[in-house]
């Protein structure tokens, strides 16, 4: 079962990269919220476990699906909900939870593209992300390429927020 080790290996390098960024984050700024974001230094982790629990919503679907259509997977209000709390941020006491969360999540997403066999890896379908949306064709590499630059994303924007954080 050959699949695309080297992506598989890279979203684990994304996933440290911003685990490192992350814990650069002060316990004071965790809820530091620049003016005009729309997520606090620490509301950047609810953001990411979320991005992680959504497509990995979208990866069972499509694999339990046998690759067919797939329409949202996410509960009504979910997204508004985690926005809210991305933009509170955490308390300190919750900070270790979260990285225990996305350690879960990242393994997770992370054994469902392992158990893909290669025809599966390249293998798009046409994904509904959210109601009313148009489908778009995903393939399981897709995921976990969007995964792996998503956590890279954060990974320079907190760096930045912080350096606001200071200067606030």
């Amino acid at each position: 079962m050959e699949r695309d080790n080297a992506a598989l290996a890279e979203f684990d390098r994304a996933r440290a990269e911003w685990e490192a960024a992350f814990a650069r984050v002060p316990d004071d700024a965790l809820r530091f919220l620049k003016p005009g974001d729309d997520y606090s230094l620490g509301g950047l982790m609810v953001h990411v476990n979320w991005v992680l629990t959504h497509y990995g919503r979208m990866l069972d679907a499509i694999v339990a699906g046998g690759f067919a259509s797939v329409g949202p997977q996410d509960p009504p209000g979910e997204e508004a909900e985690v926005r809210e709390a991305a933009r509170r941020g955490l308390e300190v006491s919750e900070r270790r939870q979260s990285l225990e969360r996305m350690a879960a999540l990242h393994a997770e997403v992370r054994t469902a593209l392992a158990a893909l066999a290669a025809s599966e890896w390249n293998r798009k379908c046409p994904v509904v992300y959210g109601a009313g949306e148009e489908p778009y064709d995903t393939s399981p590499q897709d995921l976990a390429g969007w995964l792996s630059d998503h956590y890279r994303e954060h990974v320079t924007q907190t760096a930045e927020l912080i350096e606001d954080w200071r200067r606030a």
